[in-house]
């Protein structure tokens, strides 16, 4: 894989040159990520409550292995129980188990991560 040139950091202003996918440098990735989470509503405001956690231990028992580094010939326990799909309301119902993966929390953040870069 040909390798990729730092660029700026996408925070304007900043004098710093990055080669991460976000575009952001690691103090304003960490800036980011902060006003992000921040800004977000609590986990049982977004739909995450009894019956979720109910529904995701039970997938859990049944999919303990995070696909991810499946794929990757490893061998890692799964801890979260990860919408394919980010569920958007009215669009794929939240407990859609053909939307739902296992992955350890590496993979899951990375995920994560890659969306709100993307979404903005």
């Amino acid at each position: 894989m040909p390798y990729q040139p730092a660029r700026p950091c996408r925070k304007s202003s900043c004098k710093y040159l990055t080669d991460d996918k976000s575009g952001y440098c690691p103090l304003h990735l960490k800036e980011v990520r902060r006003q992000y989470d921040d800004r977000r509503p609590s986990s049982s405001e977004r739909g995450y409550d009894r019956r979720w956690q109910k529904a995701r231990t039970h997938y859990l028992q049944e999919h303990p292995l995070c696909v991810e580094c499946e794929k990757q010939g490893k061998v890692v326990s799964a801890t979260t129980v990860d919408h394919i799909q980010p569920y958007r309301e009215g669009q794929v119902s939240f407990y859609d188990r053909s939307n739902w993966q296992s992955l350890c929390d590496y993979h899951h953040k990375a995920k994560s991560m890659k969306e709100i870069v993307n979404s903005k």
